[in-house]
């Protein structure tokens, strides 16, 4: 191995090092992939501001973090149990959201997704039986957005352009399939667990803890924790001056467009 080689090894490490250790610093509760920590020319993209929306693969990842705006994404379902109560509180509550809906749900429970589409909410794909999306080829990727997709329309009538893998596991070959068929993936950047069905006022501290100006927040509609924690999480958040808006009214923030259909 040469001198040179040798150095340009030495020097990619320190860089993988310090880049992973000030994004810690700087942005620790940003869900970061392994593959991408461990790469420096993410960390150029991150601190150049490039990992909010990735055009190429047209991934959001994060809101404009110079307005306190955030975003509420509400996971699975439709719910029988939980999602009229959840739509109910953010309705009255005047809290915009989006909804990401798992098409055969849409299928086995049709009112609770009218009910979701009635008051207004945003709605996106799911997939229609929520599989790990890494896992398929690329014609059963695009088989479940397609599923999903009509099940949404067929009972609401409304078209969806927002897409979030389930486990929110992607890869380049999720976001190009997505992609073509003119979706934008969108990831998250402040998890509730509450799917580990943890206490409501555990749930909502958490998130409290962990947002900042352009958070993505990740809830889900199936869990009961997540009715009690919506109007703590709500009122702590407004008592700090953040707004709530769509991931729609995130990505015109960041001036950024839908693919083509």
């Amino acid at each position: 191995m040469t001198t040179p080689y040798r150095r340009r090894i030495v020097i990619s490490f320190v860089v993988i090092i310090l880049a992973a250790v000030s994004g810690l610093y700087f942005d620790r509760y940003r869900k970061v992939p392994i593959e991408r920590a461990m790469n420096p020319a993410y960390w150029v993209r991150h601190f150049r501001g490039l990992d909010r929306y990735d055009v190429r693969q047209a991934l959001l990842e994060h809101g404009d973090p110079s307005v306190p705006e955030v975003a509420i994404t509400i996971d699975d379902g439709p719910d029988p149990r939980y999602g009229p109560a959840i739509a109910k509180y953010l309705h009255d509550a005047n809290v915009p959201a989006t909804f990401f809906l798992v098409g055969i749900r849409v299928n086995q429970y049709p009112q609770v997704a009218k009910v979701i589409s009635d008051d207004g909410f945003e709605i996106g794909n799911h997939t229609y039986d929520h599989q790990r999306l890494v896992d398929l080829k690329p014609h059963e990727i695009a088989n479940e957005l397609r599923l999903c997709e009509k099940h949404i329309k067929d009972v609401t009538g409304r078209d969806t352009d927002l897409m979030r893998p389930p486990g929110v596991q992607y890869n380049d070959k999720v976001t190009y399939v997505a992609k073509s068929l003119g979706y934008v993936t969108v990831s998250w950047t402040c998890g509730a667990r509450d799917y580990d069905n943890q206490p409501a006022p555990y749930i909502a501290q958490r998130i409290i803890d962990r947002t900042e100006p352009g958070s993505i927040i990740l809830l889900h509609q199936d869990h009961s924790s997540t009715v009690g924690a919506l109007p703590i999480i709500v009122n702590a958040l407004r008592a700090r001056g953040y707004r709530f808006v769509t991931i729609s009214q995130m990505l015109q923030r960041l001036h950024a467009s839908f693919p083509r259909r």
